[in-house]
């Protein structure tokens, strides 16, 4: 009767064939997944696109440059203009449209054009706005 090998032989005899690979140590890479999208706005066309973060893209229609607004950006209708004319002076006074989860405190940005003033005078020091 013959003897069946041992599991330490097994692995070595499909170590000599080949059958069986070794994987080698582990160095830490990792594949990189894709880029991150992020809102980018022409406030002249009222449209927004999302596109990589690190891209600086002009609009396809005006070929106007594009505006980072941030990924918890979410557009107004292109037909209502005041609320593009609010993003709009939101965004030039620095604030930006950031994910607030880990800012549960900070104020929330205002609903109406006409606040937008008091709002901006009210948070020099919002985090979401950025002094460029």
């Amino acid at each position: 009767m013959r003897q069946v090998p041992s599991k330490h032989e097994r692995m070595e005899i499909r170590k000599a064939i080949g059958s069986r690979s070794i994987p080698g140590p582990d160095t830490g890479e990792r594949q990189r997944g894709p880029d991150y999208l992020v809102a980018h706005a022409c406030f002249h066309c009222r449209k927004s696109w999302k596109l990589s973060a690190e891209s600086v893209a002009t609009c396809p229609q005006c070929k106007a440059n594009l505006s980072w607004m941030g990924r918890a950006f979410k557009a107004p209708k292109k037909s209502d203009e005041e609320q593009w004319k609010k993003v709009e002076a939101l965004w030039q006074a620095g604030f930006r449209f950031l994910s607030d989860t880990g800012w549960r405190d900070v104020a929330p940005y205002p609903e109406r054009l006409r606040e937008v003033a008091g709002f901006i005078a009210a948070n020099p020091n919002h985090p979401f706005r950025f002094q460029e």
